[in-house]
């Protein structure tokens, strides 16, 4: 079962240039992602091709709208968007491009071509995905993310009109869980390589450190130095990987919060829908009591009478639609 999948995040104005070197490939190597493989790269392409530095551009369109703009704003929307890996097995090239032009319609759309900085689709890494970059501005000439976006309850409701531009042309693909509810937030799982390779020497490098500010013997110094040295890399690493961990979990808290938003908005959803049968199953109840109101009375007429009435309005009403339709005709003449 393939599932559509599109994800937005707000960008200020310090994290926009590491995001371009990234979309646009613009680094040599990328250790935080083994997974992008540069002899693919020149199969990437794009649905709209930068005409600058994605920073040049933000402030271009800002100046061009005349928004108002504070230290702290929100420029700039990442926004990536993909299918399960299982939807593009066996589809050639054009048919994977024929997904993303579709999917850039909606951000078209929704978001406004005059907005948007680049959609790029990477075909070098595992499955197949396309970033689009756009500036948050109003129709009516406003920067404002919380506008556009509308927060986390916003990110859901532009997933379902998402996921209908998309089921409409590819009528196998599915809803995908929001991220905020299905908690898909991983880490990677080499930083727990690393940490289980330091752990299962633990004892020795503590001894080794330990040695290095204790021992006078140079001799004994220098192999514990040299013990060290072969885990140098993984210990150098793990100063890095502390730094994203942490990173994961303050985003983890900060999404705490925010589930809390998504789950008052389907609470709110449940609500409406559950307001909107009420009123129509009292309908359907009213309905149903004139129902049987008249049938009673209905019952109560002589057999064969409500035939021959009925039969005898039947002629009445052909009648008066054959006089009408005389009538008509003179006019016409």
């Amino acid at each position: 079962m393939a599932y559509a999948i599109m994800r937005i995040n707000k960008c200020k104005m310090g994290a926009v240039g590491r995001l371009e070197k990234h979309h646009e490939r613009e680094k040599e190597k990328y250790k935080s992602n083994p997974d992008i493989d540069l002899s693919q790269s020149h199969n990437n392409f794009h649905l709209k091709t930068p005409t600058g530095s994605y920073r040049s551009m933000i402030l271009q369109r800002i100046e061009e709208v005349g928004c108002k703009v504070r230290k702290d704003s929100v420029v700039m929307q990442d926004s990536i968007c993909t299918a399960s890996p299982e939807f593009f097995e066996g589809k050639s090239l054009q048919d994977i491009s024929v997904f993303f032009r579709m999917a850039y319609r909606f951000y078209e759309k929704t978001f406004g071509e005059d907005n948007i900085l680049s959609a790029v689709v990477h075909l070098d890494e595992k499955s197949p995905h396309m970033h689009v970059c756009f500036v948050p501005i109003t129709k009516d000439g406003r920067l404002s993310s919380k506008s556009i976006i509308g927060g986390p309850a916003g990110l859901v409701k532009l997933q379902d009109l998402f996921y209908e531009h998309m089921v409409y042309h590819f009528p196998d693909i599915k809803r995908g869980i929001p991220k905020r509810i299905s908690h898909r937030e991983h880490l990677p799982t080499y930083l727990f390589k690393n940490a289980d390779v330091l752990m299962l020497h633990y004892e020795e490098i503590a001894q080794a450190i330990n040695d290095i500010g204790l021992i006078k013997s140079k001799e004994k110094k220098a192999q514990a130095i040299e013990l060290i040295s072969r885990y140098a890399p993984e210990m150098a690493r793990m100063k890095e990987q502390i730094k994203s961990v942490n990173g994961y979990v303050d985003r983890l808290h900060r999404d705490i919060g925010e589930q809390k938003d998504v789950s008052r908005y389907w609470k709110g959803k449940t609500e409406e829908l559950e307001e909107a049968v009420k009123e129509r199953d009292g309908k359907i109840d009213e309905l149903r009591a004139k129902q049987a109101k008249l049938q009673k009375q209905i019952e109560l007429l002589p057999p064969g009478l409500l035939e021959e009435l009925e039969e005898k309005e039947r002629e009445r009403r052909k009648a008066i639609n054959a006089q009408k339709r005389k009538g008509m005709g003179g006019i016409a003449r």
